[in-house]
């Protein structure tokens, strides 16, 4: 899998104003299986409603058609198919074509709007949302990115696979010396040793693994450039030990995950790394709605869509809260501020909690994605406001 960066969320972002198509849609994978086989009827039925959306919008015939004609090669693509796993996310607009698979759950969805609809993908990238594991052994590392109920394995084609795929890519790394606290980043308390890489040297082998990690932590801290969610490394102690000297990320996770990695499915690493950031996740989101009860009640804040879908087009939204199993579908004229709910979507109907998340992230403002019963009152979106 290859990561979707907050570049990529902010590439959705701003392309607006011309015709998007939105299609999120739950995959299965496997090599043959029946409900495999269903995959790709599934993503022509998706392809058909999102076409009859399009003209029902004013895009008729072959317009539509060749927005989506980009996406129709998948449904041949067989391989494509058996190596999905997690939420297919595909968004289609005249200047964009893009294709993600994701390590979420989603529920189908298709929209054809001005715009793309991003809240399916508040499970990465709501501030509450996702987080990093990082098995660690001599013989291979993973990278796996994870969200509450899904985990998915990132390319590492770009990293060394192993201590002795570095040292044979690089053979000088032997002779060298490597002094642990001049590069390394961490939170954690403790001292950092030196390790020298000379053959008559007992601590040849750690001095080897640190060199390893160092060249795993720069393919890593790329990757990961612009994120501000948690890393958390899993290994035997002493391997993450030796990562955190190597480390150069700003949110390597104080704990990690004890143990030896090898054998262990990543639901576990997932399920594992869960419960040691499940705490800093808890206090950002109950913080925020401590926040939110500060200023209820005050023009600082509002839980009607309608000042949030104002505020939030103008950039004033600083923190937005919204349970993102709920829509609210509708029509809104910015210019006028004029807003149309209806009970059932229509076929110019845009998403409207979707409306005000979109333009909250775009410019700059906090969202966190809660489950309904964690809201702070009955709305299903609530917002504070900046100054």
């Amino acid at each position: 899998m290859h990561l979707m960066t907050k570049e990529n969320l902010e590439e959705l972002l701003n392309n607006g104003g011309e015709p998007c198509v939105s299609i999120y849609m739950p995959t299965v994978k496997g090599s043959g299986s029946e409900e495999t086989k269903q995959n790709p009827i599934r993503f022509r039925n998706l392809l058909n409603e999102a076409e009859k959306k399009l003209e029902a919008a004013g895009h008729k015939g072959s317009a539509a058609q060749k927005l989506l004609e980009p996406a129709k090669p998948l449904l041949e693509d067989h391989k494509f198919w058996q190596y999905q796993n997690g939420g297919l996310a595909v968004f289609l607009s005249p200047k964009l074509k893009r294709v993600y698979n994701l390590p979420l759950n989603f529920s189908e969805l298709t929209m054809a709007s001005d715009r793309f609809c991003v809240t399916p993908l508040l499970q990465l990238f709501a501030e509450d949302g996702r987080f990093y594991v990082l098995a660690l052994s001599q013989q291979a590392i993973q990278l796996y990115q994870c969200s509450r109920h899904s985990v998915a394995q990132v390319d590492m084609r770009q990293v060394p696979k192993s201590v002795a795929d570095l040292l044979e890519l690089n053979p000088k790394e032997k002779q060298l010396q490597f002094h642990s606290n001049s590069k390394g980043h961490t939170g954690r308390t403790g001292t950092q040793g030196t390790f020298h890489g000379h053959a008559e040297d007992s601590n040849e082998v750690k001095s080897n693994i640190l060199v390893y990690f160092q060249s795993v932590n720069k393919g890593i801290t790329a990757m990961l450039k612009n994120e501000g969610a948690p890393l958390i490394t899993a290994g035997v102690d002493y391997l993450n030990h030796i990562y955190a000297q190597a480390n150069t990320y700003n949110n390597l996770y104080v704990r990690s995950i004890t143990g030896s990695t090898i054998g262990i499915r990543p639901e576990e690493l997932r399920d594992r790394g869960w419960e040691i950031v499940k705490p800093l996740f808890d206090a950002e989101s109950k913080a925020a709605v401590q926040r939110y009860n500060q200023v209820r009640g005050t023009p600082m804040a509002a839980c009607h869509i309608q000042p949030i879908l104002k505020a939030a087009e103008a950039g004033m939204v600083a923190t937005l809260l919204v349970s993102a199993q709920t829509h609210k579908w509708g029509t809104y004229d910015p210019a006028t501020g004029e807003l149309e709910l209806h009970t059932r979507p229509e076929p110019s109907d845009t998403e409207l909690l979707d409306l005000c998340v979109a333009r909250t992230l775009k410019h700059g403002g906090k969202v966190y994605a809660l489950e309904a019963d964690k809201m702070p009152g009955i709305s299903p979106i609530a917002a504070i406001f900046r100054h």
